[in-house]
């Protein structure tokens, strides 16, 4: 089984107290995991899922810097099968 390719990050758009983070659809995905975090390493990260190739993550911290990376996944049966990189990290100042 083939795990989906790696998804590329192409914007990430500061709103007040939120982003919207838009990527490329990766080949094979069905799901993306987007993980954000206000720490360089991802320690006390969270995580949105969605199908779609954009996300709005709202309820961020004003005047805050973030970091965002992106995974796509796809089931096989019960299994998740994740793209075997993140993407490049985005670091973003929340408005």
């Amino acid at each position: 089984i083939q795990s989906p390719s790696q998804v590329k990050i192409s914007k990430v758009t500061a709103k007040k107290k939120a982003m919207v983070v838009k990527y490329k659809k990766a080949s094979k995905a069905k799901k993306y995991e987007v993980q954000y975090s206000l720490k360089k390493n991802f320690k006390k990260s969270k995580v949105k899922t969605t199908k779609k190739a954009k996300i709005t993550i709202k309820k961020l911290k004003s005047k805050k810097t973030y970091y965002f990376r992106v995974k796509a996944y796809k089931m096989n049966g019960k299994k998740k099968v994740l793209s075997k990189k993140w993407s490049a990290v985005k670091k973003v100042k929340v408005k």
